[in-house]
């Protein structure tokens, strides 16, 4: 653990003890800003096919374009997607059969999905030379303090200052059938219950975006929390639909389909503070 943590600070050595520092807020519970909207599917991959990249491609920029209007970037203004990729086999009963690849990207305005596309080809090439030594953290977790998993968690969670990028592609459609008959509409979602600022402080906040497809629709799930910035699901709404009318996209937002039948999966993260 303590030479990932190294590596995070740039692998400089200290030469002398570091203050302990408290975390900003107050320790109070919070609801983090979440969003969920529904695309055309064939709408989705034009767009995508005209810009030159894939359904992976599109969704990573628009979650970098995105985090730069949030003020999610690095000193240079680029921005680091984090991508989860299944490497889950037949036969592979592993409880967490899943890694992730960091990629930087630009995230200015695109006209040309290329350069991404090409982008996260070069990082799941070298996930193979060397991969990601934070996932082997996760066994662990059951077993450590929570004094203890506290300081994990900024190793674990990598770059500050990344946003999650995470395409599921196609959905099960039985998954769109909870009591038999299809739902007109299907969403996954992540839940962070119980999640306090402090911990928010502690991560540096949180950006994620969760897609998938199902009956012809992508959804698109996004979870943000910034601190010290105002947050509120109207804030996010109004900095997705930037992101979207970026790449000349339209969505509806789950608020406007909440009359037909309506089929979701959440997935939740506890809370560490």
């Amino acid at each position: 653990r303590s030479r990932l943590a190294r590596r995070g600070r740039g692998g400089a050595r200290s030469t002398a003890p570091v203050p302990k520092m408290r975390p900003a807020g107050s320790g109070q519970r919070i609801t983090l800003p979440m969003a969920t909207l529904f695309l055309n599917a064939d709408e989705w991959d034009t767009r995508a096919s005209a810009l030159g990249g894939t359904s992976n491609a599109l969704l990573a920029g628009l979650a970098a374009r995105l985090a730069q209007r949030v003020g999610r970037v690095a000193a240079d203004g680029s921005v680091v997607v984090g991508m989860p990729f299944n490497e889950r086999t037949p036969g592979d009963t592993r409880a967490n059969a899943v890694t992730n690849v960091d990629v930087t990207l630009d995230p200015a305005p695109k006209t040309d999905l290329r350069e991404i596309r090409a982008a996260i080809k070069q990082a799941l090439l070298r996930r193979q030379d060397a991969p990601d030594e934070r996932w082997a953290l996760l066994p662990l977790v059951p077993l450590v303090p929570k004094r203890l998993f506290k300081r994990m968690i900024g190793v674990a969670t990598g770059n500050a200052k990344a946003v999650v990028s995470s395409n599921l592609g196609a959905v099960n459609p039985a998954a769109n059938r909870p009591d038999g008959t299809d739902a007109d509409y299907f969403a996954m979602k992540s839940l962070y219950p119980g999640v306090t600022d402090t911990t928010m402080h502690r991560t540096n906040g949180v950006l994620a975006l969760l897609s998938g497809r199902m009956r012809g629709q992508v959804f698109l799930s996004v979870l943000g929390y910034e601190p010290g910035c105002q947050n509120s699901n109207d804030v996010l709404r109004q900095h997705i639909s930037g992101a979207l009318s970026d790449f000349s996209l339209t969505a509806q937002a789950l608020e406007s389909v909440s009359r037909y039948r309506f089929g979701s999966v959440s997935s939740s993260s506890s809370d560490a503070s």
